[in-house]
Formats: C-alpha cells, structure tokens, sequence
C-alpha cells in the first residue's frame, strides 16, 4: 500500500487519538450518540474514497488503548462495545494495539479477560 497515495485519495484517514476522543467523551465515558457519528462520517468518508480490489474500510484504534493507560478502564470497555457496534453496521475490520506490559497481572488479569472479550480474536506475542 502506498501510504501517500491513500493519504491523497482520502482512503487513509490519520487522526490524533487524544484529539478524536475529545469530539466525543462526555464527563469520562464515550457517548454513544456523537460516538456514532464521528465514526460513522469517517467510515463513510473512507468508503466513499476506497478503491479497487480490495475497497474494505479497516480501523486501527488507538482512543481505547490510550483511555487503559490514563486509568480508564471502564471507558476503554465501553468504546471497545461500541466500535464493535460500528463494526457490524458497516461490516468493519477493527484493530486495536493495547501493550500487554501495561496490564497488571498480565494476560491473567480480570482486566485484560474484559477487555479481550470484547474482540473477535487477540494476538498474543
């Protein structure tokens, strides 16, 4: 993939996650409407400017690994549902990078157990 092509063509979207959050926490927690259609404009924006063969929207996130490590775990958990919800409206690939050094406990915490289930399949080192 040509990083600067898809930047050019609008296919590659880079946001700031600390900036992304901002558009749509309320008192510490993401809230589901303005959630909704931030994510939605920006499906649809990179959708709309997909080309070719492989045309599928894929998001990386980086807003709930960044919400684990400022210590707000249950908003983590909260935004990891609702991208789960965007990803099956708009037939989503979604990846998220969370470090597992910052999981007290490891891959045995209660913690890391919550927030594993809300994917559809963890990559472990």
């Amino acid at each position: 993939m040509n990083i600067g092509t898809a930047i050019e063509q609008g296919s590659y979207i880079a946001l700031d996650a600390a900036h992304t959050l901002s558009t749509f926490m309320v008192n510490g927690l993401p809230d589901p409407v303005q959630f909704l259609r931030v994510t939605s404009d920006l499906v649809l924006t990179a959708a709309k400017a997909a080309q070719g063969d492989q045309n599928r929207v894929v998001a990386c996130g980086e807003c709930a690994p960044l919400l684990w490590s400022q210590g707000n775990t249950e908003a983590a958990i909260r935004l990891e549902q609702l991208w789960d919800k965007v990803g099956m409206k708009y037939d989503l690939d979604i990846l998220c990078g969370y470090s597992l050094a910052s999981f007290q406990g490891g891959m045995g915490s209660h913690v890391f157990e919550r927030i594993r289930v809300e994917h559809s399949a963890a990559i472990l080192p």
